[in-house]
């Protein structure tokens, strides 16, 4: 499973961004194409292990998945694929030029003030 890779690389990117920002990340959302060779339920299922010790242990990975489609030349247009194979399915012509789908983009953090540190009483 080499989602857990592509994983620990999203947390290591995320806490390299962040590292100058106040407040802590509390999720963090992501955009999948289904030809990017990520599994989104892989990807999810690997997130708790890969920040598991770090600044982002916690965080919920949100994941946006983004069909695959194609334009295909015969008919003219942009034609989302059914499935994994490059052929329209409008007019079952083989079509390589895939415009969407090959996605594995970090989307954006939703980071949250964290309440200043208390500070010890005064005798």
């Amino acid at each position: 499973m080499h989602e857990l890779s592509v994983a620990i690389s999203i947390v290591q990117s995320v806490i390299d961004a962040a590292a100058d920002q106040p407040g802590r990340v509390s999720a963090v959302n992501v955009r999948v194409g289904a030809m990017s060779g990520v599994i989104p339920e892989a990807l999810s299922f690997a997130w708790q292990p890969a920040s598991q010790g770090t600044a982002l242990e916690g965080t919920s990975l949100n994941i946006e998945p983004v069909p695959a489609a194609v334009h295909c030349p015969t008919c003219d247009r942009e034609v989302e694929l059914p499935g994994q194979r490059l052929v329209c399915p409008l007019c079952q012509q083989r079509t390589p030029q895939l415009v969407r789908g090959r996605e594995l983009d970090i989307l954006s953090l939703e980071i949250h003030d964290e309440p200043p540190a208390p500070h010890p009483a005064h005798p």
